[in-house]
């Protein structure tokens, strides 16, 4: 009997022990290393890209942890595409990943430069997958939509995406 009582305790302090939280939330930096514009033959890369091919966002990322999930919030995108709201959740792929799915940006003007005028709408998902507990990897993919044909180039394709190839780097 006094066996019974010892394992039961064991096993009670066994299933009192909590996994470790995995990847925290908090600020990230969020770099831009790549874009492909899917839909305008290019046009939306050179209008959100400089010569050099890396931008970093002007406003940090807060992004949650996993415990947090899911996990509404406010993102700024990068200039001058706005902020649009998003709910975090776990990626489809397991816990080493997350998405933002259907985010909506302001309408914003395609590039004033070449296409003065052209103002499009934009959708948004995000997928990061966790790298480490300070750094994460993935993409944005824009859905651009409401092209004002006067104005606009024409879209190569019916669905008109752009991607962003991003890199956050805790703060």
């Amino acid at each position: 009997m006094l066996r019974l009582v010892l394992l039961a305790s064991l096993v009670a302090c066994e299933s009192s022990k909590t996994e470790a939280p995995g990847f925290q939330g908090g600020d990230f930096e969020v770099t831009v290393n790549g874009a492909t514009d899917m839909c305008l033959g290019g046009g939306f890369e050179d209008a959100l890209l400089p010569d050099d091919g890396l931008e970093t966002f002007d406003i940090p990322m807060e992004l949650p942890g996993v415990v947090d999930l899911p996990w509404t919030t406010t993102v700024a995108m990068l200039e001058p595409l706005g902020e649009g709201q998003v709910t975090f959740e776990e990626g489809e792929q397991g816990e080493d990943f997350m998405q933002a799915l259907a985010g909506v940006l302001p309408t914003v003007e395609y590039d004033p430069v070449v296409a003065p005028g052209c103002f499009i709408d934009l959708t948004f998902d995000l997928y990061l997958k966790i790298v480490d507990e300070n750094a994460a990897s993935g993409s944005a993919v824009l859905h651009l939509e409401s092209f004002d044909e006067a104005s606009c180039p024409e879209p190569g394709a019916e669905i008109c995406d752009a991607r962003l190839d991003l890199r956050w780097d805790r703060l």
